[in-house]
C-alpha cells in the first residue's frame, strides 16, 4: 500500500495530498494519453538522501511527451527541482517519485490540444517490492499477449497508455499462478517483462534485448549494463529467444521500482539451479552501492537532497 504523504507538486505549486484531484472528464483518464516517469531516492551511506539518475529520467520524460505531441509547460530544471522539493517537503529519504504529464478537461475528443497540459509530481516512501523478492526472486511465464514489433519505436516513450497491455499480461500471469510475465514479439523474440527490462546470463556472459525490439530504454537497464562491464562481464544488447531463456543459468529484470530482481522459476521450471545466481548477486550489490553512495565511480549519478 502506498503511504500517503503531506504534499504533492501540481502545476508549479505544492498542495496537500488530498488536493491532487482531477475532473472525470480528464482526457488522459479516458485515452491514456500522457507521459510518466518512475524515479527513486535513496538514503545515503554517509547520511542524507540522493535521487538516482534524476537528469536521465527527466530527459526521458520530455522525450516521451514529445513523442505524444505534448508540450510540457515547464522547463527541465523546474521539473527536476519539483522532484527534489517533493522529497524534501515530505521528509523522505528512501522514496519513489512519480512525475506525471497529463491532458486535462473538458474535451474528450481526440484533439487533445484543445485541453491544457498539466504536470504533477508525487512522492512516497519506497524501499522496493520487498527484501524477500530481491533475494528469493519471482516466477514468470511467457505472456500470450504479443508486444507489437511494428510499434517498437513508439514503445521507447514511457506513456500511460502503454501499460494497459502490461496490466492485462500481469493479470493473466497471476491467474495462472506466476508473479509476472515476459513479452515476446511477432518474431518470437523476448522484449521485456510486464514492467521491467529483462537480462539473461549464461556463464558470465550477460545479454538483454536490443533497442530494435519493443522495449523501454530503461534507466536501470543502462546503469546495469555499465556496471556489468565495469565489473568485467561481457554484457551485450542482442536478440534473445524463448529457448535461450529456458536454457539460461540466470535471468533477472531491472526497473526503478524493484532494482535488480531475479527470476528463479520460468514456466514452472527452475532457472539454472533455481538459486540466486552469482552474477545477479554481484550486480545487485554493485547497483545498491551506486544508489546508496557507497561507490565513488558512480557518484555522478546522484543528485543530493
Amino acid at each position: 500500500m502506498i503511504q500517503e504523504t503531506s504534499t504533492l507538486w501540481l502545476d508549479g505549486a505544492h498542495v496537500g495530498w488530498g488536493e491532487g484531484n482531477v475532473h472525470l472528464l480528464t482526457h488522459t483518464l479516458h485515452y491514456g494519453f500522457g507521459a510518466i516517469e518512475g524515479i527513486r531516492s535513496y538514503r545515503q551511506a554517509r547520511g542524507g538522501a540522493a535521487i538516482f539518475r534524476l537528469d536521465r529520467h527527466i530527459e526521458r520524460l520530455f522525450a516521451s511527451a514529445k513523442a505524444a505531441f505534448l508540450e510540457i509547460p515547464f522547463d527541465r530544471a523546474t521539473i527536476e527541482r519539483a522532484c527534489t522539493e517533493a522529497v524534501r517537503e515530505n521528509g523522505l529519504e528512501d522514496a519513489y517519485i512519480r512525475p506525471l504529464v497529463f491532458v486535462s478537461e473538458p474535451n474528450i475528443v481526440f484533439s487533445h490540444w484543445l485541453n491544457r497540459v498539466r504536470v504533477a509530481v508525487l512522492t512516497f516512501p519506497w524501499k522496493g517490492y520487498s527484501d524477500r523478492g530481491r533475494e528469493e526472486g519471482t516466477s514468470a511465464t511467457f505472456s500470450s499477449y504479443v508486444r507489437p514489433k511494428a510499434l517498437a519505436q513508439f514503445y521507447k516513450a514511457k506513456l500511460c497508455g502503454h501499460y494497459a497491455l502490461s496490466v492485462a499480461a500481469y493479470s493473466e500471469a497471476r491467474r495462472a499462478g506466476y508473479e509476472q510475465a515476459l513479452f515476446l514479439d511477432e518474431d518470437g523474440m523476448v522484449c521485456e517483462s510486464t514492467g521491467e527490462n529483462v537480462f539473461v546470463v549464461k556463464g558470465e556472459q550477460i545479454a538483454t534485448p536490443p533497442a530494435a525490439r519493443s522495449i523501454l530504454m530503461g534507466t536501470t537497464r543502462a546503469s546495469v549494463l555499465e556496471i556489468a562491464r565495469d565489473l568485467g562481464y561481457r554484457a551485450e544488447e542482442r536478440d534473445i529467444s524463448r529457448a535461450e531463456c529456458l536454457e539460461a543459468d540466470e535471468i533477472f529484470t531491472t526497473g526503478t521500482a524493484s532494482g535488480i530482481l531475479p527470476i528463479r522459476r520460468l514456466e514452472g521450471r527452475p532457472v539454472g539451479t533455481g538459486a540466486l545466481g552469482p552474477v545477479t548477486l554481484a550486480l545487485q550489490r554493485a547497483y545498491a552501492a551506486a544508489a546508496e553512495g557507497r561507490s565513488e565511480l558512480y557518484e555522478r549519478w546522484l543528485t543530493p537532497l
